[in-house]
């Protein structure tokens, strides 16, 4: 997906106090969502299966953080270019023109504040606005908030409003409505992101991602997928520092009704063991679709959420 791009590209002139503001905004590996690849041969048959939902983790986490790339593609911008205004705890950038997006124009505000209940700690709100040039009022297309000294020691929230960029003729074909929304911690172990997509997009269906990466190795990821009997599977799962892990799959059926059933795979993606009373998970060729026992399952970590 091409990136919506806001602003010509400039150096930056800063002074340590405006890289405190920039050091507010998120950067890739603040927001990415990081899930174990398939290992060599995970394609290739398992006796008796492979562990086929979760080899599609690692895909929808690459779905994801395409749409994390679209927006950071917009943050972004402030970083080529030093602030047009200046006060003791506010810069602003712009107006400037959209590069991309002929009778556009742009502006981001970033403020700081010092709540009594962050000890000190600062809390940084931005705003990236846009309009049709010319025009008295500026739109809001992403707002966030952030504690702490830099994104990567801190935590926050943004959202994008995919609905504003379309209306301002600032969007492309493959540009989603409604809004995105995330929520990342990085003050503590687990690292978390929690994201939020309002309607299909970026290859991904609408869905509350969630992932949690521990120091030691391992973590968790929740997430959702269609298969191609358009039934929607909500998966959460947990995975050591190996690739072994356990899920919980819940399946809103296509037809109608609902279902569910549990799985784990060792460290290859080979399935080790299911519970799947209703048969959800095999063709009928394969049912009963239960086997292994759960001692067999991996130890993993504890999900956060």
């Amino acid at each position: 997906m091409a990136a919506v791009a806001l602003a010509t590209s400039a150096c930056g002139n800063y002074s340590t106090e405006d890289l405190r503001f920039l050091a507010a905004l998120p950067q890739k590996e603040d927001l990415a969502f990081q899930v174990p690849a398939p290992p060599q041969g995970a394609l290739s048959a398992c006796p008796p299966s492979n562990a086929s939902i979760w080899l599609q983790a690692k895909p929808v986490a690459d779905g994801i953080n395409g749409g994390v790339d679209f927006l950071l593609a917009l943050v972004d911008v402030v970083r080529k270019m030093e602030p047009t205004w200046r006060a003791a705890d506010a810069r602003r950038w712009g107006p400037f023109d959209s590069k991309e997006h002929p009778g556009r124009e742009v502006q981001v505000i970033i403020a700081r504040t010092y709540p009594p209940e962050l000890g000190g700690a600062p809390r940084y709100g931005y705003a990236f606005q846009a309009r049709v040039k010319g025009t008295p009022d500026f739109t809001t297309v992403i707002w966030g908030a952030f504690d702490g000294g830099s994104a990567s020691r801190g935590k926050g929230g943004m959202v994008l409003y995919f609905d504003q960029i379309i209306a301002l003729g600032m969007g492309d074909a493959s540009t989603p409505a409604g809004t995105m929304q995330i929520a990342y911690d990085r003050t503590s172990d687990p690292a978390t992101i929690q994201l939020v997509l309002s309607n299909d997009g970026f290859g991904v269906v609408q869905f509350g991602y969630r992932s949690a990466v521990y120091a030691a190795g391992g973590g968790v990821f929740d997430f959702a997928v269609r298969d191609g009997q358009g039934n929607l599977l909500y998966v959460s799962t947990g995975y050591d520092a190996w690739g072994a892990g356990r899920a919980g799959i819940a399946v809103q059926l296509a037809a109608g009704g609902t279902g569910g059933f549990r799985q784990c795979w060792d460290a290859g993606a080979c399935l080790v063991y299911v519970q799947d009373p209703l048969n959800l998970s095999c063709p009928a060729a394969e049912q009963p679709c239960d086997y292994g026992v759960e001692t067999d399952c991996p130890a993993v970590p504890a999900s956060p959420f």
